[in-house]
């Protein structure tokens, strides 16, 4: 029961820093509090056994703090998609476990681009997760998904009526 909770604490952690993080003005911020975010997620997944989720995060580690440290971040996204392909040959266990490299790859379009269109790929990525975490219970991950869908449509609307 305690190693439980301890998981989803993880989790927890992943979800509060991903939250702020589209929060953020800049792209910048949001791909560095993405990597901290990105690292207890890794923790969560590991622990939870759901190891496409687990290559997903550590992978978006990298791609996000290469999308942070350079101005190449089409190229990067471009140059990420072999990855995934190669991935499915290691992580596929049925459907859902191509949930998570869907999700990423969105996610990962959306990041290289600007601001408002990473939120908007946010909303769909995490409507994947949703589906991902119930399967692989990932009790905060439905939960905190649920919460992210939120808050980016409340900062989509507050960028729109504040320009």
């Amino acid at each position: 029961m305690l190693i439980e909770l301890f998981i989803q604490l993880l989790g927890l952690i992943g979800f509060i820093l991903l939250l702020l993080s589209y929060w953020r003005e800049d792209i910048k911020d949001i791909l560095l509090m993405q990597v901290i975010s990105g690292m207890f997620y890794v923790l969560h997944y590991f622990f939870l056994g759901a190891y496409s989720a687990l290559f997903v995060y550590f992978f978006e580690i990298i791609r996000d703090y290469a999308y942070y440290k350079t101005n190449v971040d089409k190229y990067i996204f471009i140059g990420t998609i072999p990855v995934y392909i190669v991935s499915l040959f290691f992580t596929f266990n049925g459907l859902m476990s191509l949930l998570p490299i869907g999700a990423s790859i969105i996610d990962g379009y959306g990041l290289s681009i600007r601001k408002e269109t990473a939120v908007i790929c946010s909303i769909i990525v995490e409507t994947l997760w949703l589906f991902y975490d119930y399967n692989c219970c990932s009790y905060i991950g439905v939960i905190t998904g649920m919460i992210l869908i939120g808050s980016d449509i409340l900062v989509l609307y507050k960028d729109r009526f504040n320009k």
